[in-house]
């Protein structure tokens, strides 16, 4: 009886496993990388099912639709590095704001806060917690960093497994939890980076944050704001002192304020504000962690203001900070 039920076993391992890995190999190269991770998702890890997405993006209208795997050149437009392993193309095109992951020519995923911009079938349109957690089932607690595991449990945003990709919802706590910003990643994006922070240049990222801030006051309604280069420069001693002095604060510790620094800096300004965050792997996640903080959210959605500085530093551990400067003149 041993005996036939691991003949049996045999043969349904040579049927299910060896056969098709045989299929898949190549003779070549051999059993590459690539290859072994083919035979992997064809014959080992199950299929993700699309069927909902595709009924939800049918009832869905985008005007903006990229295909995830599809090759994409640059055409005189904003390129900065990403905290992933490709890089983001920014297209700020109004009312339809939205930054291309872009890796070797081949779109590896993007962001947006738009409701006109889809990708892989993938829109935030109408959507909030409860309707994207029909749609793709429950979150993730963590996603992969090679053999490292990165905990994405957060009150303010999901992050659902689609297949090939993550997929970031993120939410606004004051709106009923309505989906205000979308982040689609091809998992090798992540996979491959071993540190949990993955710096682009200072100021690539603080293009990136300029950026979000304007299209976030756009899409509720604000005019956007000019950039201050008086402004930046303050909002960025800030972050560097912070940085080097290991505290975080409005007040520096030997009494400083915005007041203080604007006036140092030489800034002209009538009225002021200032918004601060650290920690966040990226702008994008500090800027939805300070939309939905109340005394933060004031700031970015204040139609008093006109001019922003921004400005962003890492300590010796490589933790971001990051200043907001906001100004009426």
């Amino acid at each position: 009886m041993v005996r036939r039920i691991t003949a049996l076993l045999i043969l349904y391992a040579s049927l299910f496993i060896i056969v098709p890995a045989m299929q898949s190999y190549d003779f070549k190269d051999g059993l590459t990388e690539d290859y072994f991770n083919h035979w992997l998702e064809q014959n080992v890890i199950p299929n993700y099912d699309t069927t909902k997405i595709e009924q939800v993006h049918g009832a869905q209208e985008t005007n903006i639709d990229y295909s995830l795997g599809s090759s994409f050149q640059t055409d005189n437009e904003t390129v900065i590095n990403s905290e992933y392993e490709g890089d983001f193309v920014i297209k700020n095109q109004p009312g339809a704001f939205h930054m291309l992951l872009v890796r070797d020519g081949i779109v590896t995923g993007g962001y947006t806060n738009s409701s006109d911009v889809s990708f892989g079938k993938m829109s935030l349109d109408g959507m909030n917690r409860e309707e994207l957690r029909e749609v793709y089932g429950e979150p993730l607690d963590y996603i992969r960093k090679q053999w490292k595991r990165l905990k994405v449990e957060h009150d303010e945003y999901d992050v659902f497994d689609a297949g090939n990709y993550y997929a970031y919802f993120f939410y606004d706590i004051h709106e009923n939890d309505k989906a205000n910003g979308m982040l689609i990643i091809n998992k090798d994006e992540v996979i491959e980076i071993n540190d949990l922070y993955n710096h682009p240049s200072q100021e690539d990222n603080e293009q990136m944050h300029f950026n979000l801030v304007n299209a976030t006051r756009a899409e509720y309604g604000y005019s956007t704001l000019e950039r201050d280069a008086a402004a930046d420069e303050v909002a960025y001693y800030h972050s560097a002192d912070m940085a080097e002095n290991n505290y975080f604060d409005h007040d520096s510790p030997d009494g400083r304020t915005l007041k203080d620094r604007m006036l140092n800096g030489s800034v002209d300004f009538r009225l002021a504000g200032e918004n601060i965050a650290t920690g966040h792997t990226s702008p994008i996640f500090a800027h939805h962690s300070l939309m939905n903080s109340p005394s933060h959210r004031v700031n970015v959605l204040n139609d008093q203001f006109n001019y922003l500085g921004v400005g962003i530093e890492y300590n010796g551990d490589n933790v971001p900070y990051y200043t907001e400067n906001y100004i009426q003149k």
